[in-house]
C-alpha cells in the first residue's frame, strides 16, 4: 500500500483520488477520525506533518496554537523539514511579537532536546496500543467518543 498509494508522502497527506481503488477510498473516508486516535513518536519527522498531526503533546500544534497556524507560510511541512536548520526552517508572513513570539518560544522549548530517527504511529483507543477494529467500530458508533 505505501508503494502504491502513499509513495513519497506522509500518511496525513494522503488524499482520495477517483482513480483510487475502492479499499483506498474507504480508508482514506475514516484517515482523519482515524488520525484523531492516535499520536507520531518522532524518530526522523518525516512522516509527521509539524502543525497538523499529534506529535507535541496530545493535540495538534494548530489547535494549541491558532494564532501562529494562521500565520505560518508553510501549514504542512513535516517536522523534518521544519528541524532541518537552526534556526527552524519555518517563516510567518508576520513578525512575532507579543502572545505569538512567547508561543513561539514555548514551542521551541519543548521540542530543543528532540534527536531524529524513525517515525511511529502510536493507537491511542486500546492500553495495548495495538490497532483493532472493535476499538474504531465503538469510536465510530458513539461518534469520537473514547470507549473503555
Amino acid at each position: 500500500m505505501r508503494n502504491k498509494y502513499i509513495k513519497d508522502k506522509t500518511l496525513g497527506s494522503c488524499v482520495k483520488k477517483s482513480t483510487d481503488s475502492y479499499f483506498w477510498k474507504s480508508l482514506m473516508n475514516i484517515k482523519d477520525l482515524f488520525m484523531e486516535f492516535g499520536s507520531f513518536k518522532i524518530n526522523d519527522g518525516s512522516q509527521t506533518r509539524f502543525w497538523v498531526d499529534t506529535w507535541l503533546g496530545n493535540k495538534l500544534l494548530k489547535d494549541k496554537f491558532p494564532s501562529l497556524f494562521n500565520i505560518v507560510r508553510r501549514k504542512y511541512d513535516s517536522v523534518a523539514q521544519v528541524l532541518s536548520s537552526i534556526p527552524l526552517n519555518i517563516s510567518f508572513r508576520r513578525n512575532l511579537v507579543g502572545a505569538n513570539l512567547s508561543a513561539w518560544n514555548r514551542i521551541v522549548a519543548s521540542i530543543h532536546d528532540l534527536n531524529l530517527t524513525e517515525d511511529e504511529f502510536i493507537w491511542g483507543l486500546s492500553a495495548s496500543r495495538i490497532f483493532t477494529v472493535k476499538f474504531i467500530y465503538a469510536a465510530l458508533i458513539n461518534n469520537g467518543v473514547r470507549v473503555p
